[in-house]
């Protein structure tokens, strides 16, 4: 990164890497005090410790232009240098010129370098620590960092990284080290706090599932950080809850589409989170649920106003102006409260009025009933231009809608009434009439409303007067109940965006079949059977085409019981298309998830509801919780049904009418008011039953007259009546805001809630447990479970989380068992996977395997006879021959050799000579199994360095190289690739084909899915089978295709998989006892190759005694015997090759026969850990780097002590020394991390044991070894850039180097 020249204080604690005539690259040495590294901790303040100095005449030291925080970034400016600056500076001769030219130069790069690249520096340093430090999937990316404290006994100032599944903590105060992690998943409540003192609200609490709770203060953004984490864990619950859910099939989505769905939620779901744009999108979610709006309604401008009307000079409010995509809004919650909602296409003409003030903009709106509203904007004069720029464009946008709209407003029940006096027979109450209500005048509620339309507009331009309020809650007119609904929901928005889409679905998905169908083909006759349309083919017909459609609309949610009721009301005052809209309004805003499979919204309502009592009546609480009085029993149906199934049905309509009015906080209201009313009798009642009966009465009654008291006098009313007017008043305080932010605290609850039913239930429901308690299969099933959440990504769930397919099941078997893989050999076996399939499209892509445009490399092949799978794969790969029988391979084709390798390659010796290419040479015969191996690198020194490493399976017979030089060709990328390779690659591919066979194991049925019972009794097979049962386990893994035996190639396999299972034992025992396993397995083969030989000879003589036909007809009687007998066994032209076959009897006695297998097969279920989790904390970081370095310096000192003694013997061991410093060199390679080259006996160190291990089978070199494994070259990256953070460098002391040449003992990276 460039900075602006900055001198150079010291070059003490500064190591110079690289240096030209002008610049000096240099990395930071220095040792920082404990309490200044907590300093630069906390408030993030380190040096960089990489910068590049420019030698200049201004300052002694010169001058630092550039800094970094890797190597790889400071690599980078240093290159850009080398290529640009220094051949422009050295066409300047004076020294002074060339000072202004790099110093000119730097001044540009500072101001092409803005914030936002500086800021993208810093995250990317974060992100490597956050991989570094927390033990958490591969797959987690940050989204953000913070400094804030951690709260726990004392004040630890750090930094939160919150990704999309944890946050995470981590801080270092004087020694004191602090990290925590947090899954999503487990939490149970987010909120805002103040600080201990009270005086500062700059905190966050976070109380997970287990009521462990987590308190992070001193958050100079916390409104920011609270979005992202209340965003975030509302992705996650969305997904826990989906995953709850038991059904296969989506219900909604008709069969003949099953394969095709993808889930609209889980799209939005996987959508990336920009944090910048978290405010925008929390001020444009509570915009459209203030004026119930559709959710592709973004704000554009907001201003105060003042709102006054033409019609009635006695309005006018001051409020807050709204401009977004397609409407105009006013909203003032001063008296009077107006509330407007005008859409561009009903504007007929705006006009700018003159005002003496320049900071007042006054604007007239003419609307489509001729209604004049005047707005006075209070905004500086940028916002005034704004405001007409945006108000321009979007009339300008909106222009076609306003040809649609004349049509749509001419088809309303409001013009028609006013217009022409009468009201077409759309809806079902108009063909069968309406149900009538006692002591209700029609005709005088119409009048009221034709009035205030006249005033203050109708349908879509209506401003809402506190007289509006006041009309809807004395009962609307029948004939206007319907727009009005439509009008207060805000659904006639959405019917006129989407004209001609309800009929649209109707014909798309006529005659499709559906879970969903079928449910509701049931319940529609039982949909309000006592109303005239339902005992009609019409009625039913119109009920079921609404519900139809809006199961195919809406596939995740489809049909749930109640809906039925309620759209059997609607249909009475609103056509098809408009029930649809509402239907949809009502389960996607105002009641979220009360009519989904696991009724989710509803139960969370309960909970609000309970709460709400025990806030207002917590006498009667106390009373039900005395009693044992489940409160849900009775409420549940109120919510679901609206009320429709409790009062008689003409008060049903008046609860309507309140609800699409004011939203859900009515629900609560009157429920409130109806324990309130029966108060008395409740705290009476001892059982369910008693409260039941209470309602049943009371409900019953309540169109009766009572006496109220008013604040003035006693009045007469309607039981319903008093009972709207008390509740309204009473319970005022209940509003929507409260609500939402009251079903957000109980949400989480309430899911873990269903997650711990559903984990209870399946576990009930196994049919096998095998031994296992109920605590093991409790987490059992949390690892099945969690490994499912993290190993799908949120594009990818689906509903439900039952099956698990092959890489779940391997992060699953990396958490259970101890030989699992870790994260870096699931994050290479990832990217090579990506390798392989971006190999595959190119195959695809390619029409001719044998033709390319990139060099070819010559292979030469001591070639067996070649069987008809060999000659078919070498014409896939496009491999040809020459004149000379020298294989000729272009580059595609060299990558894919491990096909070629698995296609029984035996008795054949591949070598090629090339520039960091590797080269292997295999000979197998019947005795002995050789791997020779010959790498060609380049070291420190340019020199190329030819190591050959053998590796005998049968101790007695020694293995042989043979090269043959071939003439050199050009070097391809595919090579280098190839060369660079690692034995973590090949550790972890052998692993993962283990697995692969384990997988189809466990799968016993073949359905390429597991689900947790194939889980439990997998893992409860190797856990309570036993020593014999662990072998035959063993056994059918690696007898893939059901032979009933295994193979010498299988047998290969098995040894492979062994070294994996046993590879992070410390000892190397295992080693020696894989290699006598094999030896055994191997002269066993002879041994039954011998007796097969004495069978067929027993054969062939039995068959020649047997024949009476002439010689020749003997001859080939004789080989169809032979052939026939050997059926099983692979085509070959030599006997020695012939297979030979391991039975079960055979492979347990070849097992059994080794002490070492048979204590840990006795022992493996020792390897299963069930408490292991896949967030579980590491240790802290510099203790680990901390000890590496002590260890590793006592061992270089002990190493040093013995070269000492050894250099003061004798000539002759100072000899062999010198022989041993000098082969060590020469065999060193420039990448080597680990010391292999052979030392003296006396003095030195022997190299750790390792096996490498190449068969015919596979053309990979698998490395297994005692020695810590490998660290690939990006994970050493990510730990050095976490030092560079810490400020843990180390100085280098000037001493002699060892003799055996230790490289960097003291770097924790090697």
């Amino acid at each position: 990164m460039w900075i602006s020249p900055l001198n150079c204080e010291n070059f003490d604690s500064w190591e110079i890497l690289k240096v030209n005539e002008l610049f000096v690259l240099q990395k930071s040495v220095a040792q920082v005090s404990l309490f200044w590294k907590t300093l630069q901790n906390v408030f993030d303040t380190k040096q960089p410790p990489f910068r590049i100095v420019f030698k200049s005449s201004q300052n002694k030291l010169g001058q630092v232009i550039a800094v970094g925080n890797t190597k790889e970034e400071i690599d980078k400016d240093w290159k850009f240098i080398i290529d640009n600056f220094m051949p422009a500076v050295e066409q300047y001769d004076d020294f002074n010129d060339k000072e202004s030219f790099v110093l000119y130069k730097v001044g540009f790069l500072l101001s092409s370098v803005n914030e936002h690249e500086i800021s993208d520096s810093k995250f990317r340093n974060a992100c490597n620590v956050f991989k570094t430090l927390f033990n958490i999937p591969e797959s987690e990316e940050l989204l953000n960092f913070y400094s804030c404290s951690y709260d726990n006994q004392l004040m630890n100032q750090g930094w939160m990284y919150i990704s999309r599944n944890f946050v995470c903590f981590y801080s270092f105060i004087l020694g004191n080290e602090t990290k925590i992690t947090i899954p999503l998943k487990d939490v149970e409540l987010i909120s805002k706090i103040s600080s201990r003192s009270g005086v500062f609200n700059n905190c966050i609490s976070i109380v997970t599932k287990d009521k462990q709770e987590y308190v992070f203060s001193n958050l100079f953004h916390r409104e920011q950080t609270y979005q992202l984490l209340d965003e975030l864990t509302q992705r996650t619950m969305d997904r826990l809850l989906k995953s709850t859910s038991k059904n296969d099939h989506v219900p909604g989505l008709s069969y003949d589409d099953s394969s095709s769905y993808t889930d609209p939620s889980s799209d939005k779901n996987s959508k990336p989170i920009d944090v910048k744009d978290l405010q925008a999108q929390r001020q444009n979610a509570e915009f459209q649920q203030l004026f119930n709006l559709p959710e592709e309604e973004d704000l554009k401008c907001v201003s105060f106003a003042v709102l006054s009307i033409s019609t009635n000079a006695s309005i006018k409010s001051s409020g807050q102006f709204f401009l977004s995509k397609t409407f105009l809004c006013f909203y003032s919650s001063n008296k009077p409260q107006l509330y407007l909602v005008l859409p561009y296409f009903v504007i007929k003409r705006v006009e700018k009025a003159n005002t003496t003030n320049n900071n007042i903009i006054s604007l007239i709106i003419t609307t489509y009933h001729k209604i004049k509203i005047t707005f006075e904007l209070f905004c500086t004069r940028q916002q005034v231009n704004l405001i007409c720029s945006t108000l321009k464009n979007q009339l300008k946008g909106n222009i076609y809608k306003m040809s649609l709209s004349k049509s749509f407003i001419s088809n309303l029940s409001s013009e028609e009434l006013l217009v022409n006096n009468t009201i077409s027979k759309k809806c079902l109450g108009e063909k069968y009439g309406y149900i009538k209500s006692k002591r209700t005048n029609e005709k005088a509620k119409t009048k009221y409303w034709l009035q205030y339309f006249a005033e203050y507009g109708r349908n879509l331009t209506i401003l809402r007067t506190p007289t509006f309020t006041k009309l809807v809650r004395i009962g609307l007119p029948n004939v206007l109940r319907g727009e009005l609904w439509e009008i207060c929901s805000g659904s006639i928005y959405l019917r006129f965006l989407n004209q001609g889409y309800y009929q649209k679905i109707l014909e798309k998905y006529a005659g499709r079949v559906s879970l969903s169908t079928e449910e509701i083909e049931k319940d529609l006759n039982r949909s309000l059977p006592e109303y005239k349309a339902y005992q009609t083919e019409e009625g039913i017909n119109s009920l079921r085409r609404v519900l139809y459609a809006y199961s195919f609309h809406n596939p995740e949610l489809g049909y749930c019981q109640s809906m039925n009721i309620v759209a059997s009301v609607l249909l009475i005052f609103m056509t098809e298309e408009q029930v649809f809209w509402l239907l949809t309004v009502l389960c996607d805003r105002f009641l979220p998830g009360y009519y989904s499979v696991n009724m989710v919204g509803v139960i969370i309502d309960n909970q609000v509801f309970e709460s709400l009592v025990l806030k207002y009546m917590p006498v009667i609480s106390e009373h039900f919780k005395k009693c044992d009085i489940q409160l849900s029993i009775v409420c549940l149906p109120w919510f679901l049904s609206l009320f429709i199934n409790t009062f008689p049905i003409s008060l049903t309509f008046r609860v309507l009418d309140c609800f699409f009015l004011q939203g859900p906080p009515v629900l609560f209201q009157l429920g409130l008011g109806i324990l309130k009313a029966n108060a008395d009798k409740l705290l009476k009642a001892k059982d369910d039953g008693e409260v039941m009966n209470i309602f049943k009465e009371y409900f019953a009654t309540s169109e009766e007259q009572v006496m109220t008291k008013n604040m003035k006098s006693n009045i007469l009313l309607m039981k319903f009546n008093a009972l709207l007017l008390n509740s309204l008043r009473d319970y005022k305080g209940v509003t929507y805001d409260l609500i939402l932010k009251m079903r957000k605290s109980h949400q989480f609850r309430v899911i873990h809630s269903i997650q711990l039913y559903k984990k209870r239930s399946d576990i009930r429901d196994l049919k096998s447990t095998h031994l296992f308690n109920n605590e093991d299969l409790s987490k059992l099933y949390d690892q099945f479970y969690t490994s499912q959440f993290y190993g799908h990504g949120e594009s990818t769930q689906k509903t439900g989380n039952e099956k698990m397919d092959i890489y779940t099941f391997q992060v699953f078997i990396s958490q259970i068992f101890t030989w699992g893989h870790n994260k870096k050999e699931l994050k290479k076996y990832e990217m090579k996977k990506k390798e392989e399939e971006k190999k595959k499209l190119e195959l695809k892509k390619s029409k001719d395997f044998g033709i390319s445009s990139s060099p070819s490399k010559i292979i030469t092949l001591n070639e067996p006879p070649k069987s008809g799978k060999i000659i078919e794969m070498e014409q896939k790969l496009g491999i040809k021959y020459d004149s000379k029988d020298s294989l000729i391979m272009d580059a595609g084709s060299l990558e894919d050799l491990d096909l070629i390798a698995n296609s029984n390659l035996t008795n054949s010796t591949i070598s090629t000579t090339t520039t960091t290419t590797t080269t292997t040479t295999t000979t197998t015969d019947s005795n002995t199994t050789k791997i020779n191996s010959e790498t060609k690198k380049e070291n420190k020194d340019d020199t190329n360095t030819d190591t050959n490493t053998n590796i005998d399976t049968n101790k007695d017979t020694q293995s042989s190289v043979t090269d043959k030089n071939i003439s050199p060709v050009s070097s391809t990328p595919s090579s280098a690739t190839s060369s660079n390779s690692t034995s973590l690659d090949r550790n972890a591919l052998v692993g993962f084909n283990f697995l692969d066979r384990l997988f189809k194991y466990f799968d016993k049925k073949q359905k390429g899915y597991l689900l947790f019972q194939d889980i439990v009794d997998g893992i409860g097979e190797i856990k309570f089978g036993g020593l014999m049962s662990n072998i035959d386990m063993l056994f059918h893994v690696h007898d893939t295709g059901h032979k009933g035996y295994l193979s010498r190639e299988d047998i290969i396999l098995v040894g492979e998989s062994l070294l994996f299972l046993c590879r992070k034992m410390e000892s190397d025992q295992y080693l020696n006892a894989v290699s006598d396993l094999m030896k055994e397995a191997f002269e066993l083969e002879v041994e039954l190759k011998e007796e097969k030989k004495k069978r067929e000879e027993i054969l062939k003589t039995e068959e020649k005694t047997k024949e009476t036909t002439t010689k020749v007809d003997e001859e080939n009687e004789s080989s169809k015997v032979i052939s026939s007998n050997n059926s099983s066994l692979n085509n070959s032209t030599s006997t020695d090759t012939d297979e030979v076959q391991f039975p079960l009897s055979t492979f347990r006695v070849l097992i059994m026969s080794n002490p070492f297998f048979v204590q840990y097969f006795t022992d493996f279920e020792n390897t299963i850990n069930m408490d292991m989790n896949i967030t579980a904390n590491v240790e802290g970081v510099k203790t680990e780097i901390l000890e590496l370095i002590w260890n590793e310096g006592v061992k270089w000192a002990k190493k040093r002590v013995q070269t000492g003694n050894s250099n003061g013997g004798s000539g002759n061991n100072n000899n062999n020394n010198n022989k041993s410093s000098s082969s060590s060199k020469s065999v060193t390679s420039k990448s080597s991390k680990a010391n292999l080259s052979p030392t003296d006996n006396s003095g030195g160190l022997s190299p750790p044991p390792t096996l490498i291990r190449k068969n015919s089978r596979q053309d990979i070199t698998y490395t297994f070894s005692n020695a810590e494994e490998e660290d690939d070259n990006e994970e050493a990256d990510s730990m050095k850039k976490l030092l560079d953070n810490m400020d843990m460098t180390t100085t280098e002391e000037n001493i002699i180097t060892p003799p055996d040449n230790v490289n960097n003992l003291f770097n924790p990276f090697n």
